[in-house]
């Protein structure tokens, strides 16, 4: 399913959101572009956690200018796959002592081909590729003080991340959860609030401990269930965190609503914004 959401420029206002499937997404596109009469308007493009593998690895020993170049050439051996990779990095804002490493993103290279081309063609002008965990700092404002997330587009992997100045520190993806629109109330009290409630003081040891940063005391949550507020209160009582469900402050059209579905979607949007705010 391709999701797409489209900002006013000026004061931020969102004016429409469309879901389209991945069969024909080209033509449907070039539609909603034609009936929006949004020619040339600049796109910010995001995959799905499933469209990607993210890895951190250690950064090669070479100048900058070939760190490209040789990721390139490792990744199909590091991935256990034969299919051409596009690759791209970004760097840690800190890291355990001793450790140089770097957060390697690959994706087919056919998928970004065929990306560019539908984008292109629907008539839009294709200004960024980028991946959940990064546009999750877009969608953010950015804070002083360290923030973890949990956020899920439905059906997918829940995406724990701590972020700090609108940059990425740690980020891991929570398998199991996919299913989690189906379960009852029964079963968010009966396991999953605990199992989740763990994972969030894992990873917030881990950016104490090894990153030496200072504690986290915020927790945001978006995730693809029926129950968030029940859930949100439950872990705020097993982590002591200040939680919060995200409800971006956004002025929008009628009939619009923010939910996990929307998430990357409204991240990439709000990059835009991002960007003519620096």
């Amino acid at each position: 399913m391709l999701s797409l959401l489209a900002l006013k420029k000026g004061q931020p206002f969102w004016v429409a959101q469309h879901k389209m499937e991945i069969k024909d997404w080209p033509l449907a596109l070039s539609k909603w572009v034609e009936s929006y009469r949004a020619a040339n308007t600049p796109c910010h493009l995001v995959f799905s956690t499933n469209r990607y593998q993210l890895l951190q690895v250690e950064r090669p020993p070479v100048p900058e200018p070939e760190i490209l170049p040789a990721l390139s050439w490792s990744v199909r051996e590091l991935l256990g796959t034969s299919e051409k990779m596009q690759v791209d990095y970004f760097d840690l804002p800190a890291q355990p002592s001793g450790s140089n490493k770097i957060n390697l993103v690959a994706v087919p290279k056919s998928l970004v081909e065929d990306v560019v081309q539908g984008v292109t063609q629907a008539g839009l002008q294709l200004a960024s590729i980028g991946v959940e965990e990064l546009s999750q700092c877009d969608l953010l404002e950015p804070h002083h003080e360290a923030q973890i997330t949990l956020l899920q587009e439905p059906g997918e992997e829940i995406s724990l991340s701590i972020i700090k100045d609108g940059k990425l520190y740690f980020t891991r993806r929570l398998r199991g959860y996919e299913q989690l629109s189906s379960y009852g109330l029964e079963q968010i009290h009966q396991g999953i609030a605990d199992s989740l409630s763990l994972e969030i003081q894992r990873s917030m040891d881990y950016f104490d401990s090894q990153l030496r940063q200072a504690p986290v005391k915020r927790l945001l949550l978006c995730i693809d269930t029926p129950f968030m507020t029940d859930l949100a209160q439950l872990l705020k009582e097993a982590t002591l965190l200040d939680t919060q469900i995200i409800q971006p402050q956004l002025a929008h059209a009628e009939g619009l609503s923010f939910t996990s579905g929307s998430l990357t979607s409204l991240g990439a949007a709000m990059r835009q914004l991002r960007g003519e705010e620096a």
